[in-house]
This record gives C-alpha cells, structure tokens and sequence, in this order.
C-alpha cells in the first residue's frame, strides 16, 4: 500500500513539473501571441541578448502589463505583442501559483523582405516595422548608386543631387517622393545596433496592379455585372417590343366593301290607305295607267 502511495505522489509531482516547451521564427514587425494557460499567474521574459536577466511581462494580480497587451478570460486568455522587434526575441515562461514553470516559448526575429511596384512619378513607402524613427537607417543600393538616405531617423540625402527634397521621415514609414527608374534596387532598413529590420525590393511599374484582390474593386464588379446584365437585357425587352409594335403600325388593314345588294327584307307594298304602306311616285303611276 505504501509503494502504491509513492508511485501516486511521484507521478504527480512529474506532471505538475512538466513544461510544454515551443518555438516561433517571426518576421520583424509581425504579431507575437502567446496564449496564456489558465493556470499561469505570471509570464517572464529572458532576452535572447542578454539571459542573465528577467522581466515580468504580466501577472494576473495585476490590472495593467508591463508591456504588450492580454485579451480574452479563462483558457481563452492571449498575450499580445503586435509588432515584434529584435528586442522580443528571447525566451517567454509561464509559472502558476507556486512558481513553477508551465510552457516555455522561444521566439526568434528574422529581417522581413517585401516586394514593391511603383508608378512612375509616385511616391515608395518604407515602413519602419515597429521600431522608433530615431533609431532607424536607410540604405539604398540599385544600379544608378549606393547611397545611405537616412540616418538616425534623419534624411542625410541633401547633399545627393538626385535625392534633394524626396526624402520624408514620417513617425510609421519613410517616403521617397517622385520614384523614377533610378531608384529601382533594394532599400535595406537597419535599427540602432545595425541590424537588419527589412528588405524592400522596389520596381517600376506602368500601372497599379489591381489583381491582388482589391476589396472594393470586387465589390464593384459585383454590383456591376448583375446590373450591366439586367440593363443589357431590359434593353432588348423594350427593343424586341418597339419592333413588333412598329410591325403591327406598318401592317396594312384590309377595308371590306359594302355590299351591293339591299341590306335586310324589302318594305311591303300595300295600297295607299293601309298604314305602313309605300306610296308609289308618279312615274310608276303614270307608267301603270299607260300599261
């Protein structure tokens, strides 16, 4: 009975120490979400950078996180971070009641590259893919040049000819104005420590590329084609009625002819006092009195 006791405390003891362990590669800037076990108290973070220290991301005695953001209650409980840096790549624990680990997540950052059409004349948007505006660098490398456009958050192409007043830092992205075919190439964007955020390649274009499944221009030809069909048809209802009404119009009528013969009995002929009868004229009466 005893060893049965022992078996029983060691199998759970194993369990409750169990760690589900699990691991992501994710493109700089896109979403991190950890769902959070309904037991966990806490989540920890160990910088991939740097393993000898750990911050708490969230515990659930408090009201606000120390950074990212949680959704949902119960299992359904999800920690966000919605666009990842080189700063989030690390190790993400969670620990219940007693502090013990419940799953471990290992989170890894690669560059993230982009494919880009421009019009002529238009303007190419870089964006900054989460980090701060300060903190980023802007290469450039085609056939034309190799040049740096911004650094530390600021437009250094002011002395390049070719780049003066087309270069715009805004707070999400930077812009470059008025492309033509010497700013085809690859636009490398770097953080503080020089690593690599993004990589946009940029081509030029003779028109904008509607066949990626722009929504509203779906919803258009939706819309469009029932009505083009339902006016090309009420077209030739109304056609098709002008014709067979035109047709009718231009048909000739046949006009029967009267007859020639007296219509119904001849009226009865009687002497002349009976009423209703017909009084001969003169000529027939002179006629008789000659016969």
């Amino acid at each position: 009975m005893m060893w049965r006791v022992v078996i029983l405390l060691a199998a759970a003891l194993s369990v409750e120490s169990y760690t589900v362990q699990d691991h992501e590669r994710l493109a700089h800037g896109r979403q991190l979400k950890i769902f959070l076990s309904k037991s966990a108290e806490k989540l920890e973070f160990t910088p991939a950078d740097d393993p000898s220290q750990t911050f708490l991301y969230w515990e659930k005695v408090r009201i606000r996180t120390s950074k990212g953001r949680v959704s949902g209650t119960g299992s359904d409980r999800r920690w966000y971070i919605d666009k990842v840096t080189y700063e989030d790549q690390g190790t993400y624990v969670q620990k219940d009641f007693w502090d013990k680990e419940i799953s471990t997540f290992k989170v890894a950052v690669t560059p993230r590259r982009n494919f880009v059409k421009c019009v002529a004349g238009g303007s190419l948007y870089i964006s900054l893919e989460g980090i701060d505006l300060a903190d980023s660098i802007l290469l450039f490398s085609g056939q034309a040049a190799n040049v740096t456009l911004v650094r530390d958050g600021a437009p250094v192409s002011q002395d390049l000819p070719d780049y003066w007043d087309r270069v715009q830092t805004h707070s999400q992205n930077i812009e470059i104005r008025n492309v033509n075919y010497t700013d085809e190439g690859h636009y490398v964007l770097k953080d503080r420590r020089n690593r690599v955020v993004s990589v946009t390649r940029m081509d030029l274009t003779d028109q904008h590329d509607y066949s990626g499944g722009n929504p509203l221009m779906a919803l258009l030809l939706l819309l469009g084609i029932p009505a083009g069909i339902c006016c090309c048809c009420r077209k030739k209802i109304f056609k098709k009625k002008a014709t067979n009404a035109a047709s009718l119009q231009n048909t000739p009528v046949a006009v029967q002819a009267p007859p020639s013969g007296p219509v119904g009995p001849s009226p009865p002929y009687s002497t002349p006092g009976q009423p209703g009868a017909v009084r001969p004229s003169s000529s027939l009466s002179w006629i008789s009195i000659i016969i």
